[in-house]
């Protein structure tokens, strides 16, 4: 468990349990099937003396907050705190135990005052990152600082959606993933242009490999992102119409995604990396490397 301060949510244990719990809610189920679900998820916590006061303080502390606190749990929570449980995490640390046993008279209050109304909590919405439509290809113009040192300011390169997915990893739970961004999918044509270049560029430049050279197999694609609304270049794409995708497999296992804000230090690196190199399409619709020996 890690654990970085003496308030209550700041350790692994307790942020989890309420984000488990609050996550539940927001799949709509009702409270008694809600705490059923985490108290599983949470099952080797129980009989651990360090952790699983920590299982009934958060599980309390959040019920509370949502206007949902059990009697079972309240009192389960304040039997943990009589105990200081938890003070073990600090037994070498006088400062630490002070702090965290006024982090437990503090939710002892909470716990033994008025409980709140019982909050509606919102199935949350997923966001779509992927507005564009599959084939719509846009010509995005250079405009970064770097790019002057670069010699490309002002010059434009062409981009095609080609799909749309999610990042995912080995270590996101299926609640996670499901709320995950839906993020478009996109080619990056291998070529520089003067001037705003004409739909029909996007099937007579060749693709630029998002690859490492030393991979066989060549990924074409990649996910984009942006965390932020206005990291989205919006002012710097030009739409220039729609056209039938260039077939190509995709390449497992996904790295993570480019993003907008970095969209230009992406085509430099790859183009400069993949320059004057040649690969070849499989009939499965993959691209390999050709070695130059």
């Amino acid at each position: 468990m890690g654990t970085w301060g003496t308030s209550l949510y700041a350790n692994d244990t307790t942020s989890d349990v309420r984000d488990t719990y609050v996550g539940f809610l927001e799949d709509q189920l009702n409270n008694d099937e809600a705490l059923k679900k985490t108290m599983a998820v949470f099952q080797d916590l129980i009989g651990d003396e360090d952790e699983e006061p920590l299982l009934w303080y958060a599980l309390a502390e959040t019920q509370w907050k949502v206007g949902r606190l059990t009697k079972d749990v309240k009192e389960r929570a304040l039997d943990w705190i009589a105990k200081s449980g938890g003070i073990n995490l600090w037994e070498e640390n006088d400062s630490g135990s002070k702090k965290w046993m006024e982090t437990l008279n503090k939710l002892k209050d909470t716990l033994e005052s008025p409980m709140r109304s019982e909050k509606k909590i919102r199935e949350p919405k997923g966001v779509n990152k992927s507005f564009w439509s599959v084939g719509d290809v846009y010509a995005y113009q250079f405009h970064k600082e770097e790019s002057k040192v670069n010699g490309v300011y002002g010059k434009y390169i062409i981009i095609q959606k080609v799909g749309e997915g999610k990042y995912t990893d080995n270590w996101m739970s299926k609640k996670d993933i499901l709320r995950e961004p839906i993020l478009m999918r996109i080619h990056i044509f291998d070529m520089l242009y003067d001037e705003i270049p004409a739909l029909d560029d996007a099937v007579k430049e060749r693709l630029l490999p998002l690859a490492l050279d030393y991979m066989e197999m060549l990924p074409m694609t990649t996910l984009i992102d942006f965390q932020k609304k206005n990291e989205y270049p919006e002012k710097y794409l030009h739409y220039l119409g729609n056209k039938p995708i260039i077939a190509s497999k995709i390449v497992e296992p996904e790295s993570v995604p480019a993003l907008w804000v970095l969209i230009e230090n992406t085509f430099n690196y790859f183009s400069t990396l993949w320059k004057d190199r040649e690969y070849e399409i499989h009939e499965d619709g993959s691209f390999c490397r050709i070695d130059s020996k």
